[in-house]
């Protein structure tokens, strides 16, 4: 999917949401009247209420502002506050824990913001000054232009390397840096790690004796969240501690889901439990495939096919990393030293194969089957002399002959061979599989090969794989990945959002955690002191706040959207 598909369909959604809003609006089924949202997904907006142990029940309400839908309602008060109640003593210990483990967040996260905007930054310059020395110099257009291509070439590796090195967050772009396929599973995360977060807000207040005004869901653009609002006149009241509390038991939630989620993910957990129903485990022996886009590996590659080798390399031990390393991270891999056996009297006539250019990236023969190759004998006069050969014949064979020299090879003329591609093109790809039981015409269940021509990003994204595999064809392929990914991806998040969430920046946590601390480190006793110094500390500490808050913003601005302008230009996707 392209960007401007993205545009459009982003678009589309938007348009179909608020036709259907206000159709429900003319019908009367909305609570509440259409306005502007003046706020969005700030979870500390504080509503006075009188009594902390009445628990007001309002309808729901439905707005919608543009590119934002929010929902807002009072069910769940009661619910919260059920849970703050039956175990206060609990409760209180959690949260002390939870504000140190706020508090460390918060000086971690200072320095996790610095380090980052600071690699973003030499990270790019070293970036633009790669790019004017690679360049073409008789290129008088040349510019930096949006690169939302597939990664292909040395350079693009180059400026991959780059990347890794200098970004700490990675931008979240759909079709980009994120698989439109996952853009589902992307959303949920972000809704479960914001439910989350405002839960632990939630229950803190209650425990403190806070009430809570309403709680809500909200989309905006395309991120959904979570909110809390309790009353800023019972918050007030809170003692320095207790508004810690409050504060940061959010972020202090989202550590839990962290380490939580990674237990699940690193002790067999999900396998265990989806083996003991109707999957297999196939780790250590392949991956197993979930589905397949509409291409020309759809009559090939059916759901629950074992792939168990890509090349030479094979995955029989943490299958799924290798998976992802190999397709994401291939010119990392050592290649295999083997070469494929083939005969010279094979050798077509023609060159044309070899030609490969951006306007025929695989050769410019008019077979399609014939491919360039090169010979791989060093004590050979041959060697790296090309020449174009029936690629199936040698290459999809699950009985091939591999050599390292010509006399290696049993075929008359004999010849060793690599696969020939120029750096920057697309480079063949075997794949070794195994269909399932169940597949007609599969009587031994024999491992087969197929040959990939293209970018391995594409196959990445195109195949979805996991390593468990349905015992029977009529068994969900989707369940184990789709619980899978979304832990993966609220793992991910959760941690983002605690590290995030926890800065001393405006319209965040870390903003009214930062000034609680400063204006308690700055009481004095009015008894004690005279108006004149109760008025320069003011000042002081409002300085000292101003200039941490700016700063602070500043920075997850530049690195926000300078991580965002790097995924697009400098990524080279």
């Amino acid at each position: 999917m392209v960007f401007s598909d993205l545009v459009l369909t982003f678009l589309s959604f938007w348009a179909f949401v608020h036709v259907i809003y206000r159709i429900l609006l003319r019908q009367n089924s909305l609570h509440g009247t259409h306005q502007h949202l003046s706020r969005i997904n700030i979870p500390l907006s504080h509503l006075p209420v009188s009594n902390p142990n009445l628990v007001f029940h309002k309808p729901p309400t439905v707005t919608l502002s543009y590119f934002c839908l929010r929902y807002k309602t009072t069910k769940f008060n009661a619910f919260f506050q059920s849970l703050a109640n039956r175990a206060p003593k609990f409760w209180k210990i959690w949260f002390d824990i939870g504000v140190l483990v706020g508090i460390s967040a918060m000086i971690i996260g200072i320095g996790v913001m610095i380090l980052a905007g600071w690699k973003l930054l030499m990270g790019m310059i070293r970036s633009v000054e790669f790019n004017f020395q690679n360049h073409d110099i008789n290129d008088n257009n040349f510019s930096l232009q949006p690169k939302l291509v597939k990664r292909s070439g040395e350079i693009n590796h180059q400026i991959e390397k780059n990347n890794e090195d200098h970004q700490v967050f990675i931008p979240v772009i759909p079709g980009v840096t994120l698989p439109t396929s996952h853009l589902i599973y992307y959303l949920i995360a972000l809704l479960i790690c914001g439910i989350i977060h405002e839960a632990g807000h939630a229950i803190a207040a209650y425990r403190e004796s806070v009430p809570i005004d309403y709680t809500g869901i909200f989309l905006y653009f395309f991120y959904p969240g979570a909110f809390v609002s309790f009353s800023d006149l019972h918050f007030n009241k809170c003692l320095f501690r207790e508004k810690l509390r409050i504060l940061c038991a959010g972020v202090w939630h989202n550590i839990v889901i962290f380490l939580f989620g990674m237990f699940i993910l690193n002790s067999g957990i999900i396998t265990l439990s989806m083996s003991l129903t109707g999957y297999r485990s196939v780790e250590g022996t392949g991956v197993s495939v979930i589905s397949v886009e509409s291409t020309d590996l759809t009559g090939i590659l059916y759901p629950s096919t074992l792939i168990t080798k890509l090349d030479d390399y094979d995955l029989n031990e943490a299958s799924l990393d290798k998976w992802n390393n190999f397709l994401l991270k291939n010119y990392e891999l050592t290649k295999g030293n083997y070469g494929f056996c083939a005969s010279e009297k094979d050798i077509t006539p023609s060159l044309d194969c070899c030609d490969i250019t951006a306007v025929h990236p695989y050769g410019n023969s008019e077979n399609k089957e014939i491919s360039c190759f090169q010979r791989s004998d060093q004590n050979s006069s041959h060697y790296k002399e090309l020449s174009c050969l029936h690629a199936r014949p040698i290459l999809v064979n699950i009985n091939e002959q591999r050599c390292r020299k010509d006399l290696d090879c049993d075929n008359p003329l004999p010849m060793c061979v690599l696969p020939y591609t120029p750096s920057g093109f697309p480079v063949p790809v075997r794949i070794y599989f195994k269909h399932p039981p169940w597949i007609a015409n599969q009587k031994e269940n024999k491992e087969q090969v197929l040959l990939w021509l293209g970018d391995l990003e594409n196959l990445w994204e195109i195949v979805q794989v996991s390593t468990l595999q349905p015992r029977w064809s009529w068994v969900p392929l989707w369940i184990p990945f789709t619980v899978e990914i979304i832990i993966r991806y609220t793992v991910s998040f959760s941690l983002a959002l605690c590290i995030l969430n926890i800065l001393p920046a405006f319209q965040l946590d870390g903003y009214h955690a930062l000034t609680t601390i400063l204006t308690r480190l700055y009481e004095v006793d009015d008894r004690a002191s005279t108006a004149i110094s109760i008025s320069k500390r003011t000042r002081q500490r409002k300085n000292l706040e101003n200039g941490v808050v700016y700063g602070v913003t500043g920075l997850v601005g530049w690195v926000v959207f300078g991580t965002l302008i790097s995924g697009v230009f400098f990524e080279g996707h």
